[in-house]
């Protein structure tokens, strides 16, 4: 009896001082774990960017599987937002920053576990990507500590989660950009045909540049997402609005075009600071439509249209302008629509 409460009496210091311990640990921390992975920024974003798409990367499902996520209509970009229980604790993420293939953060309610917030960054590095996948918590709730302190420390818990998720996300991304890059350059168009249209407004940044390819690539990765959350901070959804670009002027001897690029409204709002207003008039439309990664099959998809031009004796009659139909980030790269328009009489 006597040994047995000497080995409960040692538990029960034992006890205390873990406790005391854990009461001590840090109120807060923020760490980070990176790694680069061999493909497009654009690419790991995409793997990310989209709550359903975690499943098929997350190292939490390996270390839990009684995992159940509920997700809502709304899984990507701000406002976003899923929740899942499990035999470990439930929990919720939502959405609150979302700057296309550059970063991303969630607000993550762990329920006794606290709260905390998730960010990455998507840093172009060759062709290749470095992502960084950090977490940070303010007033960390005792249970939160005592847990950190039987693992050595708030890192020491959860850094091994981070390094294997990272692990699964490069095999994931490496994947996908492997058979983008076999579909990168496929590209198809449609019949031209003549359309008659209706009035259409148009919101967007102006811009003045050189046709090659880079400097409009980069004008594009710049504005367009630049306009699609200005429009979304001002209470309009992806439906409610077509990115695009309108053309005032191309002239290929010069190597120098005058441009628009922002968004085509169904519904209404105002432009914003840099924006400026154009309405499209109604009336008839040589129109064509690019199925392809942008930049591929756009010179024959404009050729094709100004040859319908000729052989119809028309005559353009106002500014042309594209309209980029689908996210890319949700197709393949031969799938990508955009669809361009020649305003004739």
């Amino acid at each position: 009896m006597k040994v047995l409460k000497y080995v409960l009496l040692l538990l029960l210091v034992v006890a205390v001082g873990l406790g005391i311990y854990a009461a001590i640990q840090p109120g807060e921390y923020d760490f980070t774990r990176s790694r680069t992975i061999q493909a497009p920024a654009e690419v790991v974003y995409e793997q990310v960017d989209d709550y359903k798409k975690w499943e098929e990367w997350g190292p939490w499902n390996e270390q839990d599987p009684t995992i159940r996520a509920t997700y809502n209509e709304k899984t990507k970009g701000p406002g976003a937002s899923y929740s899942w229980t499990s035999k470990e604790g439930d929990g919720k993420a939502t959405r609150v920053e979302s700057v296309p293939y550059t970063s991303l953060a969630d607000e993550l309610d762990f329920g006794s576990m606290g709260r905390s917030t998730a960010y990455w960054k998507f840093q172009p590095r060759d062709g290749a990507t470095e992502v960084t996948w950090g977490m940070r918590a303010q007033h960390v709730p005792y249970m939160m500590k005592f847990f950190s302190a039987l693992s050595g420390g708030y890192e020491g818990m959860m850094a091994p989660m981070f390094d294997r998720g990272l692990e699964r996300l490069d095999s994931i991304s490496t994947l996908k950009a492997n058979e983008n890059t076999a579909l990168m350059g496929s590209w198809t168009i449609s019949e031209v045909a003549l359309q008659a249209t209706e009035v259409q407004k148009f919101i967007g940044y102006p811009h003045s540049s050189t046709t090659d390819l880079g400097a409009l690539q980069k004008i594009y990765m710049e504005s367009l997402p630049k306009a699609g959350e200005y429009a979304m901070e001002n209470g309009l959804e992806y439906g409610d609005f077509i990115p695009g670009a309108i053309f005032n002027s191309w002239d290929e001897e010069k190597g120098e075009t005058d441009f628009m690029v922002g968004i085509f409204l169904k519904k209404d709002l105002r432009a914003g600071e840099g924006m400026q207003t154009v309405t499209v008039a109604a009336g008839n439309k040589v129109a064509i439509s690019k199925f392809g990664n942008y930049g591929t099959g756009d010179d024959e998809a404009h050729n094709a249209i100004s040859d319908y031009i000729e052989d119809n004796n028309l005559t353009t009659n106002g500014p042309v302008y594209e309209m980029y139909v689908n996210d890319p980030t949700e197709v393949k790269p031969n799938e990508i629509q955009t669809d361009i328009y020649y305003p004739v009489k």
